[in-house]
């Protein structure tokens, strides 16, 4: 029993030094929903119909145990304006390991002759792990604490957008069920608030600034600040900024077989600038429809 026990304490501790960790700097989805808008608001399910998307997130490049979080996604928009998002994560801070499916849907509404309202909900479910096998010095004689397992946990996303082709506002509300990951320690709830829009420098080339502000229990307020340059909506780079955290710049292409990429670069401006200088996120996606989708949206911009 004194074993188990410490076992579930050492856990527990884990987790929530690496959730500390992971406070200390960008949270992956938030920079992964440049790329992929429904990992913040499952309201934007079926905006990117027929895309199958992967990205992968490396931070803090140089630290050792530093995040690391891969994921795909595909979206689907039905004749009715249903849409359907499928997202696998994998995410990885030190010795601890959270591998996730979430199942997002919403309802796109037309409101007005080119304003559409969208709700969505998000369910996910997931487990946590922690193999502290190279990590921490353990007692060699109980194998079993070298991989710890946490319990499964269910947790679900609320959101509504209302856009047009040229702006879009939205909150979204997470993790509205609290739940226990480990002894004493829960996830946290989240708000996102977040807003765009786009400005027509000229026949070729616009400008998007964007928003996304995140509230996160017993944590500090995220601003993030984005503005992205666009060429006919093929090809677009940009410049994100959220302070005391990070600075970077970000590319994106469409191709017109219906491959499109993204890549971001962020550079800390917290101390952790003395251990790592980058941060990078890849996402290659393609669309498998040949269907035209069926709301027109902004698409985040991206």
């Amino acid at each position: 029993m004194s074993t188990l026990r410490n076992k579930r304490l050492l856990l527990g501790a884990l987790i929530a030094g690496a959730a500390m960790t992971v406070q200390a700097q960008q949270n992956p989805t938030l920079d992964n929903y440049l790329f992929n808008p429904v990992s913040i608001s499952p309201a934007a399910a079926g905006q990117q119909s027929g895309d199958f998307q992967s990205l992968y997130d490396a931070q803090w490049i140089g630290l050792q145990g530093a995040p690391r979080t891969g994921a795909i996604y595909y979206d689907y928009m039905s004749p009715k304006k249903f849409g359907f998002n499928l997202g696998l994560m994998d995410d990885q801070v030190g010795p601890m390991r959270t591998q996730n499916m979430g199942i997002s849907t919403a309802y796109h509404l037309q409101v007005g002759r080119h304003v559409f309202f969208a709700t969505g909900v998000k369910y996910t479910f997931g487990q946590t792990r922690v193999d502290i096998t190279d990590e921490f010095y353990v007692d060699k004689v109980d194998a079993a604490i070298y991989d710890l397992q946490g319990p499964w946990i269910h947790n679900v996303d609320l959101s509504g957008t209302l856009y047009t082709r040229d702006w879009y506002f939205g909150l979204t509300m997470k993790n509205m069920a609290q739940q226990e990951v480990y002894r004493n320690n829960f996830t946290a709830r989240m708000t996102h608030l977040y807003g765009a829009r786009r400005f027509k420098l000229n026949q070729n080339w616009t400008v998007n600034p964007s928003f996304l502000v995140t509230v996160t229990q017993n944590s500090p307020l995220d601003i993030n600040i984005h503005s992205f340059f666009e060429f006919r909506e093929t090809i677009g780079y940009g410049i994100n900024f959220s302070p005391g955290d990070e600075v970077g710049i970000f590319f994106k292409t469409d191709l017109n077989n219906g491959w499109n990429m993204f890549y971001q670069y962020n550079l800390p401006i917290t101390d952790l600038i003395y251990t790592s200088f980058q941060s990078h996120v890849l996402g290659v996606g393609i669309n498998v429809s040949s269907i035209n989708r069926k709301v027109i949206s902004p698409r985040y911009f991206l």
